[in-house]
């Protein structure tokens, strides 16, 4: 079950639970229109089985959005693989923006 909780006017965290443990969350931040995906965490014994997926598509069919944003560090490559399955496309590459690591901006427009 994935449930929302408003933190803010903006801000938004979705949790994916399991009775009352938590497996994964979601935080959102929605500014005139433009969803900025703060942060995406599944506990790493519950990876691999669609929790992610799942709660970017809660946001993605229940949040009223024009565009989608976020970063993830270039050598994330199942982030990566998910976003792009997500329809997320690459605009834009921030040099040293993870210690040494590049961040890779992704946007999705609806």
């Amino acid at each position: 079950m994935i449930e929302k909780i408003e933190i803010s006017d903006t801000d938004s965290v979705y949790n994916y639970m399991d009775g009352e443990k938590i497996l994964g969350y979601l935080e959102i931040r929605l500014v005139d229109g433009v969803i900025d995906i703060m942060n995406l965490f599944v506990n790493e014994e519950n990876r691999k089985e669609g929790i992610g997926t799942a709660l970017m598509n809660e946001v993605i069919e229940k949040e009223d959005y024009n565009r989608i944003m976020l970063e993830v560090n270039e050598n994330n490559n199942e982030a990566i693989r998910l976003y792009t399955r997500l329809g997320f496309k690459e605009i834009s590459l921030r040099d040293r923006y993870y210690g040494e690591d590049t961040a890779i901006i992704m946007e999705k427009v609806k």
